[in-house]
Parts: structure tokens; sequence; C-alpha cells
């Protein structure tokens, strides 16, 4: 079942494609993210998750650097 919604899928995402361009397909598809991009909920999650990365890397790049000194 999930094969077949996903070739459906596929096949309707080709003919647009081909339908409008490609340039025109791309071009739109960025429109829509940078549209969900000015969300509020969206921005604070993104700020949120790229805070908790660098923390994250800066955690275990101290560990590893720590380590390798032992």
């Amino acid at each position: 079942m999930g094969i077949l919604i996903t070739l459906i899928l596929v096949a309707i995402i080709g003919l647009v494609i081909l339908g409008i361009g490609w340039t025109n397909f791309f071009s739109a598809l960025m429109k829509g993210a940078d549209k969900v991009k000015e969300i509020p909920v969206v921005r604070n999650i993104t700020d949120t998750a790229q805070t908790e990365f660098s923390k994250l890397v800066n955690n275990v790049s101290t560990n590893v650097a720590n380590n390798i000194g032992k």
C-alpha cells in the first residue's frame, strides 16, 4: 500500500515538473520554503535546534580533546 502511494506521488510530481518546467517548479518550491521559514513557530524551533546542536558539538569536541590527552 505504501509503495503504491509512493509511486503515485512520484508520478504526479514528475508530471508537474514536466508540465510547468524544471525551473518554475523549483522556483515555486523555494518560494514556499521561504514562506514557511518566516512562520514564528518554525523560526523558534530552528533557532532552538541550532543552539542545541552547537552545544552538542562543543560538548563532543571537548570530550574528544580531553580523552586524547589521557
